[in-house]
């Protein structure tokens, strides 16, 4: 048994009964509901995203980097003759991906008659991934990274993407995204950068993109790589605002987080390299006194929130030169944390009644406030900012929809689905075919045993024993 269920069990007093929960019936989700979520969260991720580190001579080195899951892309199974194959090997998949540059700022507007650019760079990017397994295949834990990088002018730009995947001829272009590239010398707003890490020497600055487009990861700290206009401001001042759900991206909470850039934390670097690792996207940098002004903050992650934030640099006169709003990205995290109105609905199985009308009512943030309070108080890590309690719960939900639906019922709404999500998983499991009768599970915890049956033959069963 997980060692969580005796906490379920305990601070969430978990009526003794299933059949008593499923007396208390199914409140219908209007719009969202669970399934809408699985379907939308079942869709493969990919990032893109852009960086501009602008030299002395004017120009400024520009990349593209991307970030495919693995399910994204179609694995072939590994023929006995292919010996460029890991011996381990069971599965490849032949990446390629171009990229296309072209002048000009690209205009999504039906009723503008100006076209795109001239096409001014190309390039592209190869790789064979190996895996020994079909798991591997589907993960969306694993991925493949790249970039590829030019020098550009001053000026506006537009790029796409052209993903070919497997042996296929055909590519699936990207939407088109917008770059601007400013003129050094008169910079006036400073650039923030996300990385996973950051290491600085005297003879070399080193990063790793976090490469997870506008997002971050959740429960994970990460460095802020602020770019500086060329000016001798003594200090910036950096804060993190955690956005509130149903506001505008105008209205921000009280800053989580504070920070100072001063001067003699600050450095200048050139000679920018961006490369494509097995260990991911990485910048380096040489140190020098005439190259493009930097200063670093360390985010401390893990100690906030799975929500939107702003980031904000500001001089020493309260002027705001740069912002940038991301989202904390929770990557395997439950399906109904996807929406606030299912996750609370899902509550249904350890809550009254009144409890879940009283965590229904009110606005977005409202619901959200209520039940991010509901389930502080039952965190068993208070000090950190995961809850253990939470995800376990929401994963049995997933796990119920998983292994118990049928035809007719969503698995969390099945007896075994239910009995999963209170008690979590068996000691042990037995199926009986008596003759002539139907199969009967028997799921034995610690001092209860439980006895479902099968009521159709696609998958129903009903509890008919609870000792």
């Amino acid at each position: 048994m997980n060692y969580l269920t005796p906490i379920l069990i305990t601070l969430l007093l978990l009526m003794p009964v299933i059949a008593d929960a499923q007396q208390r019936g199914t409140q219908q989700q209007r719009g969202t509901t669970y399934e809408s979520l699985l379907q939308r969260s079942d869709q493969p991720s990919s990032y893109i995203t852009h960086v501009i580190l602008p030299e002395n001579d004017g120009s400024a080195l520009t990349g593209v980097m991307f970030r495919l899951d693995y399910d994204l892309i179609p694995f072939l199974r590994v023929r006995s003759s292919d010996t460029s194959a890991p011996e381990d090997a069971e599965y490849f998949a032949p990446v390629h991906m171009g990229l296309e540059i072209f002048e000009g700022t690209h205009r999504t507007s039906r009723r503008s008659s100006s076209q795109d650019g001239q096409s001014i760079f190309r390039d592209s990017f190869q790789d064979t991934i190996y895996v020994q397994s079909f798991e591997e295949t589907r993960s969306r834990l694993q991925h493949v990274e790249g970039i590829m990088s030019t020098r550009l002018q001053p000026g506006s730009y537009n790029y796409e993407l052209q993903l070919r995947r497997a042996q296929s001829t055909r590519e699936q272009s990207s939407t088109r995204r917008n770059i601007s590239v400013p003129q050094y010398d008169t910079l006036g707003n400073a650039g923030l950068i996300l990385l996973s890490e950051f290491q600085q020497d005297n003879n070399l600055v080193t990063g790793t993109f976090l490469n997870y487009g506008e997002n971050v990861l959740y429960g994970s700290d990460y460095e802020v790589l602020v770019l500086l206009p060329d000016t001798e401001d003594e200090e910036y001042h950096f804060t993190l605002h955690q956005m509130e759900s149903g506001t505008s991206s105008d209205v921000l909470s009280d800053a989580v987080f504070r920070d100072t850039l001063r001067a003699q934390e600050l450095f200048r670097a050139s000679d920018f390299e961006l490369s494509g690792r097995s260990d991911g996207v990485r910048l380096t940098m040489t140190p020098n006194d005439t190259g493009t002004r930097f200063g670093s903050i360390s985010v401390p992650n893990s100690g906030f929130a799975n929500a939107r934030f702003r980031l904000q640099v500001r001089t020493s006169d309260d002027e705001v030169i740069a912002q940038r709003i991301v989202n904390s990205r929770w990557l395997d995290m439950p399906v109904s944390l996807l929406n606030i109105d299912v996750a609370i609905n899902m509550l249904r199985f350890i809550v009254s009644d009144s409890e879940l009308r009283r965590l229904q009512s009110g606005s977005t943030a409202e619901k959200e406030r209520k039940f991010r309070e509901f389930w502080e108080e039952r965190d068993p890590t208070p000090e950190t900012e995961f809850n253990e309690l939470m995800a376990e719960y929401y994963n049995r939900i997933d796990y119920a929809f998983r292994n118990f639906s049928s035809l007719q019922t969503p698995g969390y709404e099945s007896d075994r689905g239910r009995a999963y999500i209170l008690y979590g998983e068996p000691d042990n499991v037995e199926r009986r075919l008596p003759t002539d009768q139907p199969t009967r599970e028997i799921w034995e915890y610690p001092g209860r045993t439980l006895v479902f049956e099968a009521t159709t033959g696609f998958g129903d069963f009903r509890l008919i024993s609870e000792r």
